[in-house]
């Protein structure tokens, strides 16, 4: 080990035995989404100016004493256990070395506010412990994501939506009316149409849980080529601007920085978050958009892939939860 990796090492330590006694945050962001949909660029654009502390997935089922022999995606339960360990997350008291490994030597551990990001915890965004945090739902095209986490199989996902039918909350909820549906593609469909049903069921899940002026959304092919007017737009909504405060020119060099945002050949040309496209099988894409039409879902994207978040709001305002 170096000196550097010893040092790091060192203050990663002291960052887990202090953290618990530390103050609570005034401001807390929380994003969820599909894994592989850019939650973790997205966050260091958020972030650029290094004013927050930010949380990596502490709804991981290998990686966190609560979750272990649980579900990968849970749904929230009233259980007073949940509710106090959802306060120590959002209180800023919850930490292990993996939660914090990217802060160390970049964001304070005393930061003033908090930065939650985890793609396993769709079905805790109703939670009373989530009251006056600030949330957001990363979207990335179901394919694109599917695409992505077939080169990344070696990463833990939910391969079918199984596991979410297996949950009576959701599958007496708001999956009732796709069960069979979904029961269905698990039995016959290929592994793109099964990794797409899952991404399906966690834009349902997201987009009923919570209102429009409750949830934000963005878009990552949007982000991908306008990272600052996509940020800026953020702040327009509930609770960002307290959270975010780094600059155009902070988040732009954010944005150049990440090694995997999708860009053209052509460093000259805009980036293309769409490349996508030209790795998937037609027959793929067809099974795809298939699919999605039956669970209601079609034209959420063109025939680019981008987004068309016209259709998206059309929707969600079809399916808006209950008011409180």
């Amino acid at each position: 080990m170096t000196f550097e990796e010893w040092t790091r090492e060192a203050r990663l330590r002291a960052r887990v035995a202090f953290q618990p006694w530390r103050r609570a945050p005034e401001s807390v962001g929380w994003m969820v989404g599909s894994g592989r949909s850019g939650t973790t660029w997205l966050s260091s654009l958020l972030n650029a100016d290094c004013t927050m502390r930010e949380v990596f997935e502490p709804v991981h089922v290998l990686h966190v004493e609560r979750m272990k022999g649980g579900a990968t995606h849970p749904a929230y339960a009233e259980d007073s256990r949940w509710d106090a360990w959802l306060a120590d997350v959002f209180g800023g008291r919850h930490i292990t070395r993996r939660t914090d490994r990217d802060n160390v030597g970049r964001n304070p551990a005393g930061a003033h506010k908090l930065l939650v990001k985890d793609v396993f915890a769709t079905g805790l965004l109703s939670a009373p412990a989530a009251q006056g945090v600030s949330k957001l739902l990363v979207m990335r095209h179901p394919l694109a994501v599917a695409l992505s986490k077939q080169a990344h199989r070696h990463w833990h996902w939910a391969w079918s939506t199984q596991e979410f039918l297996d949950q009576p909350g959701w599958r007496d909820g708001m999956l009732s009316s796709w069960v069979d549906m979904l029961a269905k593609v698990d039995r016959e469909g290929t592994e793109m149409e099964r990794l797409v049903a899952v991404w399906a069921v966690i834009q349902r899940i997201s987009l009923m849980s919570l209102s429009a002026e409750d949830l934000s959304v963005i878009h990552y092919e949007r982000a991908v080529q306008d990272p600052w007017g996509e940020v800026e737009a953020l702040k327009r909504n509930q609770g960002w601007d307290e959270l975010i405060s780094a600059s155009e020119s902070e988040v732009m060099a954010a944005a150049g920085r990440v090694s995997f945002v999708s860009k053209s050949a052509d460093t000259n040309a805009l980036p293309n978050p769409t490349r996508w496209t030209q790795s998937v099988e037609v027959e793929d894409r067809v099974r795809a958009e298939r699919l999605l039409d039956q669970l209601g879902m079609a034209g959420w994207h063109d025939d680019r892939g981008m987004p068309v978040p016209e259709a998206i709001q059309s929707w969600r305002e079809a399916h808006a939860p209950p008011r409180r």
